[in-house]
């Protein structure tokens, strides 16, 4: 059979799959699975399995439940509520800090493994703390979730990792290139606050209560210890000290001694983090277990030279081409979720890329991007299904969706910055590894 028909009965099964609600990891294996059999016979279906055991475990692949585990232990033990109200202390007397200091802690903890618990966190924690304070509804509830999704792109972001095992890219390069558009990204956020604030002094009225020098300074250790946790994790894999494998396992053994330090381990935080952190880690490994088996079977039917002779056949620039695939991704994230859109795009649009001469790198940077917006794009954004799950009573899907496009269109212009100027992606991993 003609890799053009295998193309269209496995993608076509596929959507069939996930539009019936089919889990992703289960409609990627499925649909393989069958394609197996029916064309090539039961005996290649073990060269597939075994083909995909063998990748699947990847010692790379630990860093997920290692730097899951680093979060978890950081949110379980409400370490992450103290550096919220510390760093709210320092700001105190600017308006709209409380938005800004939400922006500094989602930061901190997606340096810390994650975008989940910085919007789960500040959902419960800040978002009711802003409010109280006559804080504009949409300041607060998007600040919180443009904040919480930086994980996708700051390093060590989970999706960086399955995108890097996808797609068969150095992990420590994309990790250094995300960092520099994650922080541009968050520091237009607070430039954003910033200026809204001062303009329009209703959206974040300014605190009445005065805090002490001494209460500021008393407050730095629950700073210091998480701060220098993501320093000793990050800075050990910028600069070429230890694996990306080696820095999770430090940063998980590092999260539990601050535990330990600041009296914050119990059996309830070991329990509800440990428990997490298998669960979202069989979530994920399933997934790549799926997309292992879909990428092994579609490239062994020859899916490569029909991506070659397909983009060489197009008389059509290069820049045209990359514009329809961040189009077609940004469509895609509007009505499934991250991993689903990584697994079934990454396969095919990372080679594309390549061809199309586009370094490999940076080209991943810019997709990852892109499923940063689609984090915040309704209908199915996991940021506003996380939100609308920790938000107050009161707070409406309308409230959420309706606080969201501002930093949307921050996503966008960071995302456009990075494909007319490679260097901002580029330019550490080049002067580092």
């Amino acid at each position: 059979m003609s890799i053009e028909v295998v193309t269209l009965l496995l993608f076509g099964g596929l959507i069939v799959l996930l539009i019936l609600g089919v889990p992703v990891a289960f409609a990627f294996g499925g649909i393989t699975v069958l394609l197996t059999y029916v064309l090539e016979g039961s005996n290649t279906l073990f060269i597939v399995a075994t083909t995909t055991y063998k990748q699947i475990t990847d010692p790379n692949l630990i860093t997920i439940p290692l730097f899951l585990l680093m979060g978890n232990f950081l949110l379980h033990s409400g370490i992450s509520d103290r550096m919220f109200k510390s760093l709210g202390y320092w700001i105190s007397g600017i308006r709209g800090g409380l938005a800004i200091v939400s922006i500094g802690v989602c930061v901190a903890l997606a340096m810390c493994g994650g975008f989940g618990p910085g919007i789960l966190t500040m959902g419960l924690i800040a978002v009711p703390a802003m409010l109280s304070q006559s804080y504009d509804k949409s300041l607060a509830l998007g600040s919180v979730m443009a904040g919480g999704v930086l994980g996708t792109i700051i390093p060590p972001s989970i999706i960086m990792i399955i995108f890097a095992y996808i797609a068969r890219i150095s992990i420590g390069k994309l990790f250094l290139a995300g960092f520099v558009p994650g922080l541009i990204t968050a520091s237009l956020y607070v430039l954003y606050i910033t200026v809204q604030c001062r303009t329009k002094p209703e959206y974040a009225p300014s605190l009445k209560e005065k805090v002490t020098w001494q209460l500021r300074l008393s407050s730095l250790k629950d700073i210091l210890l998480p701060a220098l946790l993501i320093v000793l994790v990050l800075g050990s894999i910028f600069f070429g000290i230890a694996t990306p494998t080696e820095a999770a396992g430090v940063g998980a053994a590092g999260a539990f001694l601050i535990c330990i330090l600041l009296k914050k381990l119990s059996w309830k935080v070991m329990w509800e983090s440990c428990r997490q952190t298998m669960s979202i880690t069989g979530m994920v490994f399933w997934i790549l277990i799926g997309a292992t088996l879909f990428s092994v079977f579609y490239t062994s039917q020859g899916a490569q030279s029909l991506v070659t002779e397909l983009i060489s056949s197009l008389n059509i620039n290069r820049w045209v081409i990359l514009a329809f695939m961040q189009l077609i991704l940004l469509v895609l994230g509007m009505f499934m979720d991250d991993y689903a859109v990584v697994t079934v795009c990454a396969p095919i649009f990372v080679p594309i890329a390549v061809v199309l001469g586009f370094d490999p790198i940076w080209f991943s940077i810019v997709f990852i991007l892109n499923m940063q917006v689609a984090y915040l794009t309704p209908p199915f954004g996991w940021a506003l299904i996380m939100m609308k799950g920790v938000a107050p009573p009161d707070i409406s899907t309308r409230d959420i969706w309706r606080s969201v496009p501002p930093f949307v269109i921050m996503q966008l212009i960071v995302l456009i910055f990075v494909m007319i100027f490679p260097q901002l992606a580029l330019w550490l991993p080049d002067k580092m590894m």
